[in-house]
C-alpha cells in the first residue's frame, strides 16, 4: 500500500502527461524583467482579472462536469487532500496530514484523518468529521446529479467519527482501491447547514446510503434531499465553502466576481502549501468565448492572465511584439490533456469497427500538429498521456494518414457509391443510407475547428460527407451525454496521477458517466474492475496495457494530440512559476508586486 501511495504522489500531474511534461518550461528564466516591473512607479490595485474560455456550467462542486466550473470551484471549496501544482505531489489541505491506508484482515481498508485546527465554516462553526460524512452522503445519494463522480468514491462505504475528537474520522473502505487517497480530491467538503437546511441527512448514515437498494432509492426523504441539492439555487446562487474566496455574483456570459474572505481561517497556514496562498483581494473572471477577442482584451490589459491562446496568435502576435513583451511574460508549460475524435458506436453508421478504423486513416495528425500548434504538440495513441511510459502499451503505433487504406476499409464494411452521386452508401434495414454525418465541436475552440475542417476535407477524398457543426459548449456537452451525435471533437484532462478509466471506458458509465461513445463489454469491464483493485504497480501496468489494446482494437476514438499550453501573465505579478495543471498558473498565488495604498 505504501508503494501505491508513493506512486500516486510522485507525479500528481501525470494523469495524461508525456515525457516532455516531466518539467514545465517558460520563455524566460525566473527573476528577470518581470520582477522589476513594479518598481517603475505604477501602483496596482490588489486585484486579479482572470480569464475563462466559456460560461461555466455551474458552481456546484459535485454536479459540475466542465473545466471552467472546476477552475472557480477549487478556490471556493476545499477537499481533504489536493495536488501541489508545482511538485505534483499529494498534499493535505483540509486535513493535518495524509493517512497511511490500513488493510484489515477482512479485506477492507481504513484511512484515518484529522481536520486542521481552526478550520471553520463562514458562520464560525468548526469543520468536523460530521461534515465529511454529510458530504459523502450527498455525493452518494442515488438522485443527485453527479453520476460522473460517484465511481471515484464508491469504494468508501462508511465514516467512523472519533467519540473523543469530532475532528478525527476514519474512512471505511469496502475494498482496496488503486487511487485510495488521490481521489479524495474530488470530495469537496460541504456545510450541511447550507446544503441540507432541513437536516434530512442527519437521520441516515453513510453506510445506509452507500449500501443503496430499492428502499434507499425510493425513500421520499432522500429523494427530497437530492432534489434540494440539485435545485438551481445551489448551482449558481448559493455557494458556500471553506476556501479563501466568497462568491459575489455571476453575470452569465460576462463575468464572475469573487472576493477574498476577511480573516479567513486558512491564513494561519500560509506557506505550508500553495493552497493557502490567496493574495488578490478581488478576483474577477472575464468570460470571453471568442479567442481573438480574448487576445485583444489581454493586449489592452483588460485581463491579467490568459491560457490556451490560439497558437498562431501566441507565436505570431504576442511573442513577436515588443510592446506586448514589455507588459507580459509568456510561458509554455505542458498540459495533462489529450484531444480525440469520438464516434457513436451505437450509431448504425459507426457500429462496424472497420468504419471506425477507417476514420483513423483520414486525419493527418502530423500536419495538424505542425500547422495548427506550431509544433507544440505530440501525437498520442491511447487514453494515457505519453509521460506515463510505464503504463503505455508500446505496441500501439501512431497511425498516419492513408486515404487508400480508409477507402478500402469502408468498402470492406459494405460502403460503396451505388448511385453515382459521389457519396458512399449502404443498405441498412432495407433502406439505402448515404454516409453523411455531423461532426460537432465547441464553437469557442479554433484549434478544434481547424482539426474538424481538415478532417472534413480529407473525408471528401474518400467520398464521405462530413458536416462541421459548431455548438455552444454546454449544448455540445448535453448532446454527447445523451449520445445524440455522430462524431465529436473532445479533449480529456486528468489530474496528475494515474487515471481511473472507469468514468470513460466502463459500460456502467454509459448512462450518467462519460462513456459517450458506448465502448465496452464484459471483458473490458473486468479489466477495469481488476485494475481498480490492484495495488501492485507492475501488475496494474499489465492491465492498463491489455485495456489499451482492446480499445485500439475497437477504435471508438481517433486519438489526436497532447499539446503544450500557451500562457501569458502580466508583469505586475512578477515572474511566476508555471505548471502543467490547468490553467498553467495558480491564480490566487499571483501577488501584485506594487500594491496601491488606500
Amino acid at each position: 500500500m505504501k508503494k501505491l501511495i508513493n506512486s500516486l504522489t510522485l507525479f500528481l500531474l501525470c494523469g495524461l502527461a508525456g515525457i516532455y511534461m516531466v518539467s514545465c518550461t517558460s520563455d524566460s528564466k525566473p527573476g528577470g524583467e518581470g520582477a522589476t516591473d513594479a518598481t517603475t512607479g505604477v501602483a496596482y490595485e490588489n486585484k486579479l482579472t482572470d480569464y475563462l474560455t466559456g460560461n461555466p456550467q455551474q458552481l456546484n462542486p459535485y454536479n459540475r462536469t466542465d473545466a471552467a466550473s472546476a477552475m472557480i470551484i477549487q478556490y471556493l471549496f476545499q477537499p481533504l487532500v489536493n495536488t501541489d501544482h508545482f511538485t505534483y505531489e499529494l498534499v493535505p489541505q483540509l486535513v493535518k496530514e495524509l493517512a497511511e491506508p490500513k488493510v484489515l484482515d477482512n479485506g477492507k481498508t481504513e484511512m484515518t484523518f484529522e481536520i486542521k485546527d481552526g478550520a471553520q465554516w463562514d458562520n464560525g462553526t468548526p469543520i468536523t468529521g460530521e461534515d465529511v460524512a454529510f458530504s459523502l452522503k450527498i455525493l452518494k445519494l442515488p438522485k443527485t446529479d453527479n453520476n460522473h463522480l460517484k465511481p471515484y468514491l464508491e469504494y468508501i462505504e462508511d465514516v467512523r467519527i472519533d467519540k473523543g475528537n469530532p475532528k478525527k474520522f476514519t474512512l471505511i473502505c469496502k475494498e482496496p482501491y488503486m487511487l485510495m487517497q488521490s481521489t479524495l480530491q474530488n470530495l469537496f467538503i460541504l456545510p450541511g447547514y447550507v446544503y441540507d437546511e432541513k437536516g434530512i441527512l442527519k437521520n441516515y448514515t453513510v453506510k445506509q446510503i452507500a449500501d443503496g437498494g430499492p428502499k434507499i432509492e425510493k425513500d421520499a426523504k432522500l429523494v427530497e434531499a437530492a432534489e434540494n441539492f440539485n435545485n438551481p439555487k445551489f448551482q449558481n446562487q448559493i455557494v458556500v465553502g471553506s476556501g479563501p474566496y466568497n462568491f459575489v455574483n455571476w453575470l452569465p456570459n460576462q463575468r464572475i466576481n469573487l472576493e477574498r474572505k476577511k480573516n479567513w481561517w486558512g491564513d494561519k497556514y500560509k506557506g505550508t502549501t500553495h493552497w493557502f496562498d490567496a493574495s488578490p483581494e478581488k478576483f474577477t473572471y472575464e468570460i470571453i468565448t471568442d479567442p481573438t477577442t480574448a487576445v485583444v482584451a489581454l493586449k489592452g490589459e483588460k485581463i491579467d492572465a490568459i491560457y490556451r491562446v490560439e497558437p498562431r496568435a501566441f507565436v505570431e502576435e504576442l511573442k513577436k511584439s515588443a510592446t506586448f513583451k514589455s507588459k507580459f511574460n509568456t510561458y509554455t508549460p505542458t498540459q495533462f490533456l489529450y484531444s480525440y475524435i469520438g464516434m457513436n458506436m451505437k450509431n448504425p453508421k459507426f457500429d462496424d469497427v472497420k468504419v471506425r478504423r477507417a476514420m483513423r486513416y483520414i486525419m493527418n495528425n502530423e500536419v495538424y500538429d505542425k500547422q495548427v500548434f506550431y509544433g507544440m504538440a505530440q501525437p498520442v495513441t491511447t487514453f494515457l498521456h505519453p509521460s506515463k511510459k510505464k503504463f503505455i502499451n508500446q505496441d500501439l503505433k501512431v497511425i498516419k494518414q492513408d486515404l487508400k487504406k480508409a477507402a478500402d476499409l469502408m468498402a470492406e464494411a459494405g460502403w460503396k457509391d451505388t448511385n453515382g452521386n459521389g457519396i458512399l452508401d449502404k443498405e441498412i434495414d432495407g433502406e439505402l443510407v448515404e454516409f453523411e454525418v455531423d461532426f460537432v465541436y465547441p464553437n469557442i475552440a479554433k484549434t478544434s475547428e481547424k482539426g474538424v475542417l481538415m478532417f472534413q476535407e480529407a473525408a471528401k477524398k474518400v467520398n464521405l460527407k462530413v458536416n462541421a457543426v459548431p455548438l455552444e459548449f454546454t449544448v455540445m456537452l448535453e448532446k454527447t451525454k445523451a449520445h445524440n451525435f455522430d462524431m465529436y471533437y473532445g479533449i480529456w484532462s486528468t489530474p496528475p496521477t494515474e487515471s481511473d478509466p472507469k468514468q470513460i471506458w466502463h459500460t456502467d458509465s454509459y448512462s450518467g458517466g462519460s462513456n459517450y461513445v458506448g465502448f465496452g463489454n464484459e471483458k473490458s469491464d473486468k479489466l477495469i474492475e481488476d485494475l481498480r483493485k490492484e495495488l501492485d504497480e507492475d501488475k496494474r501496468a499489465e492491465i492498463y496495457k491489455a485495456l489499451q489494446a482492446m480499445i485500439d482494437e475497437e477504435a471508438p476514438y481517433v486519438f489526436m494530440s497532447a499539446t503544450q499550453n500557451r500562457v501569458a501573465v502580466h508583469k505586475k505579478f512578477g515572474k511566476i512559476q508555471d505548471t502543467g495543471v490547468n490553467p498553467g498558473y495558480f491564480a490566487p498565488g499571483l501577488q501584485v508586486l506594487n500594491v496601491a495604498k488606500d
